[in-house]
């Protein structure tokens, strides 16, 4: 058994699942962001309904991102504090893989599947997968890393993967900007631990395990960052 959290996005969640992937326990709240308030309690609730203590997971395993700063450090925090606590297994996974994985059975063999984060500013992550493999693990191959794409230029840039098909809170969010030849996953929503669990025991692209790797997955840089770049030198008092 394996626990799985997700924190990347507004949403929050956490599941418990067995080593072939089948879903024993999960909890989802898409109406955030709480995450230092509902992670905690989510892991607890789901570990009672599995019947299960910390003790009896071989590995915890979170949702690296790319996505809020905040949801991202509390998950992966989460996750590194209870595998060191326990001494289990510490594993982590692309979100927008997660994603992609999760849309293999909307789409044709071989079609692109792109995932869409939310990136706030009118801004999506997106990452560009291929399924390389049938069901019911569906391995991908990744074609493009992690790309941040301003709302008005999604189009443009989803026309170069016709016959797609995307899905995530981004996909949900600017699903108007769909060019013709791209559709929105049947069942598309923003990213769960399910998917999350599902893409580490798949070992999709992104997939890590071990304290050193398991690391938030930014996308772009924090705004303090951009902040300081963007703004002038200071000069020394009385110079010009």
């Amino acid at each position: 058994m394996i626990l799985a959290v997700e924190t990347a996005t507004s949403a929050c969640s956490a599941a418990v699942l067995a080593a072939d992937g089948a879903l024993v326990a999960q909890r989802v709240e898409d109406e955030g962001p709480a995450h230092a308030q509902r992670l905690l309690p989510f892991v607890h609730e789901v570990l009672g309904e599995a019947h299960l203590g910390l003790g009896d997971l071989e590995a915890v395993v979170c949702g690296l991102g790319p996505g809020a700063y905040t949801g991202m450090r509390i998950g992966v925090a989460t996750a590194r504090a209870l595998a060191q606590a326990m001494g289990m297994r510490l594993g982590g996974v692309s979100t927008l893989a997660a994603v992609a994985r999760a849309l293999a059975p909307d789409a044709e063999p071989g079609a692109p599947l792109v995932g869409l984060l939310d990136g706030k500013r009118r801004e999506v992550f997106a990452g560009v997968f291929r399924s390389a493999g049938p069901a019911p693990r569906w391995p991908l191959t990744e074609v493009v890393p992690v790309a941040v794409v301003a709302a008005d230029e999604l189009p443009g840039f989803l026309e170069q993967w016709p016959g797609a098909v995307v899905g995530g809170d981004g996909a949900l969010l600017y699903a108007e900007r769909l060019p013709a030849g791209v559709s929105l996953a049947v069942h598309t929503a923003p990213p769960t631990a399910a998917l999350v669990g599902r893409a580490w025991l798949a070992r999709v692209p992104g997939a890590v395990e071990g304290f050193e790797a398991v690391l938030p997955v930014y996308g772009r840089a924090p705004d303090a960052a951009r902040w300081h770049a963007a703004a002038p030198a200071a000069t020394p008092e009385g110079r010009s």
